[in-house]
C-alpha cells in the first residue's frame, strides 16, 4: 500500500476553543512547534479516504520520559467545511510490539465541532477523566478514528524529529507501520513519583523485617517476665 498523505486546501469555518489545562500539568510529550504551531495545508487522513474508499484510523506513539498520570491530549483536527458529521474518537492505548493494542482512555469528539481545514484552528484540548499512568520509558499511542461516512483531517506536526505511527485502513480494527508522517499532538499530565519495582521488594523486605524484630522482642520480654508493648 502507498504511504498517503492528503495535501488539501481548506474553506472558511469556525475556530474551536482551546480548554484551560489544568495548573499543576505537565507536557510530557509534544510534537507542536512554538505556540501550538502545526502544519494547516497537510494530514493524515481520518475516517472516509477520498481517494481509496478506505475508512483510516490514523495512531503516533511517544515514549513518556517520566512517571506520569494523564491530565490532557491536546490534538490538531480538521474538517472539510461541516464532514465532522458524527462523532469521532481519540484514544490514549498501550504498546504490543511496535503497534496500537488495547485502550487506556476514550474521548469523544461532537459531531460538527472541528474547524475547517486550511485554517490555523486552536487545536482542541481533551481533559482527562480516567487519568491513567504514563510509566517512564513505556510507549503509548494516540488514535483517532471516524465514522465510516466523515473524512476528517488529522494535522501533520511542525517539528523535525518523528516518532512511529500505525495507520488502520479498517477504522482501527487491525494497524499496519506505513511510515507516514505523525500528526500533531501534546500529551499533559502530573508527575508522579512510582516506586521502581526493587525499591517496592526492598521497603517491603524491610517492613517484614521490622514485624519480624517486634514479635521477637515482645517474646523475649514475655519469657522473661517482662509485659507485652
Amino acid at each position: 500500500m502507498m504511504i498517503r498523505r492528503l495535501i488539501l486546501w481548506g474553506c472558511m469555518g469556525a475556530a474551536m476553543l482551546m480548554l484551560p489545562r489544568p495548573a499543576d500539568a505537565t507536557t510530557i510529550y509534544s510534537n507542536f512547534g512554538a505556540g501550538l504551531a502545526y502544519d494547516t495545508a497537510t494530514a493524515n487522513p481520518v475516517g472516509l479516504d477520498f481517494f481509496t474508499g478506505d475508512v483510516d484510523a490514523q495512531a503516533a506513539s511517544f515514549a513518556s520520559g517520566v512517571n506520569a498520570v494523564l491530565t490532557s491530549i491536546t490534538i490538531a483536527l480538521s474538517d472539510f467545511g461541516g464532514t465532522n458529521g458524527s462523532p469521532l474518537t481519540v484514544t490514549l492505548r498501550s504498546d504490543i510490539g511496535g503497534l496500537p493494542d488495547g485502550v487506556l482512555e476514550t474521548f469523544v469528539i461532537p459531531a460538527l465541532t472541528l474547524g475547517s481545514f486550511g485554517n490555523a484552528n486552536a487545536p482542541l484540548m481533551l481533559i482527562s477523566a480516567a487519568n491513567p499512568s504514563l510509566l517512564l520509558g513505556q510507549r503509548y499511542w494516540v488514535a483517532v478514528a471516524a465514522a465510516a461516512s466523515d473524512p476528517v483531517a488529522w494535522n501533520l506536526y511542525s517539528i523535525g524529529a518523528a516518532d512511529g505511527t500505525a495507520t488502520s485502513v479498517d477504522g482501527g480494527a487491525t494497524w499496519n507501520n506505513l511510515g507516514v508522517t505523525p500528526g500533531a499532538y501534546e500529551v499533559a499530565g502530573t508527575v508522579s513519583t512510582v516506586p521502581e519495582p526493587g525499591s517496592l521488594l526492598l521497603m517491603g523486605s524491610g517492613i517484614v523485617a521490622a514485624s519480624v524484630r517486634r514479635r521477637f522482642g515482645a517474646a523475649a520480654r514475655i519469657k522473661s517476665g517482662g509485659t507485652r508493648g
